[in-house]
């Protein structure tokens, strides 16, 4: 069977070009997802940062390198914000990913005002997205970094808790990178 028409073939109708015509855009947005070309946060290879807390704060301009189908203005293309590119954690650990079964949860969390989490630590990457409020982590050793909305970072792999001590509830999205079965939190024992 031949996906060429036929010689004598009608002329398509305004319906069928519309399909073809979305076909097309999602085999070509397929295909760039394919190879990386949307420009979807990832974690990049190790040799990308040199210097991981100032490329946790940066955020970059949105890209527009894809070539919009013919009719669409480049308005209607698909754009990206690269939003976290990091090999390391927020303690500047590298990221290690799980040995057993894959398993991603994605999540999101409300901390109220005056709460803390409590001390933990992770021992599964956790990506997370601060999408309201201030959050502060603070280190069993004192150390402590502040979020605010729009801030992505790698949570850190030492004992830790974050703590809102901002003026409105702290809402974030969290990304564990995880296995199954194994636990996305930990607390220390007594």
């Amino acid at each position: 069977m031949s996906l060429l028409p036929a010689p004598h073939s009608p002329r398509p109708t305004a319906g069928a070009a519309a399909r073809t015509a979305r076909l097309r855009r999602t085999a070509i947005a397929t295909g760039l997802l394919a190879a990386g070309g949307l420009g979807l946060p990832v974690i990049a290879p190790a040799v990308a940062l040199a210097q991981p807390a100032q490329k946790e704060a940066a955020v970059h301009q949105p890209t527009a390198d894809l070539h919009p189908i013919a009719g669409e203005t480049a308005s209607q293309a698909p754009r990206s914000v690269v939003l976290l590119e990091t090999p390391l954690h927020s303690d500047g650990k590298p990221i290690a990913y799980p040995k057993g079964a894959p398993q991603i949860l994605v999540r999101t969390t409300e901390i109220p005002v005056g709460a803390r989490t409590g001390v933990h630590s992770h021992p599964v990457p956790l990506v997370t997205y601060i999408l309201n409020g201030v959050l502060t982590i603070q280190s069993a050793t004192g150390e402590t970094k502040t979020y605010k909305p729009g801030d992505a970072f790698v949570e850190r792999t030492d004992w830790h808790e974050g703590i809102n001590q901002g003026l409105e509830p702290v809402r974030l999205l969290a990304v564990y990178v995880g296995e199954v079965g194994a636990p996305l939190s930990i607390k220390p024992s007594n």
